[in-house]
């Protein structure tokens, strides 16, 4: 389970320097697999880093898309919870 991990790490850093938004939306998709699939932060992290710049809207905020997919985690991690045939 742990390899599987790694390896959908690998790919979404390699699909975020390739195709950022596409990076992002597919990075949540491994949160239905795994429990508490925090390297979609990492990922985040590493768009924040590549692309993002503080603008006035945020005020001044820069990590958005970090905290965004932060709460998207919890989010469905709540929302796993009260699935009926979600099987843990």
């Amino acid at each position: 389970m742990v390899l599987y991990r790694v390896l959908i790490f690998t790919g979404l850093l390699f699909a975020a320097a390739l195709l950022p938004p596409l990076a992002l939306a597919i990075s949540l998709l491994p949160v239905f697999l795994f429990r508490w699939f925090f390297e979609a932060v990492i990922v985040a992290i590493f768009l924040d880093s590549l692309y993002a710049v503080p603008e006035p809207k945020w005020f001044g905020f820069q990590f958005v898309y970090t905290l965004s997919v932060f709460v998207a985690i919890y989010a469905i991690e709540i929302l796993k919870k009260h699935i009926r045939f979600y099987n843990n």
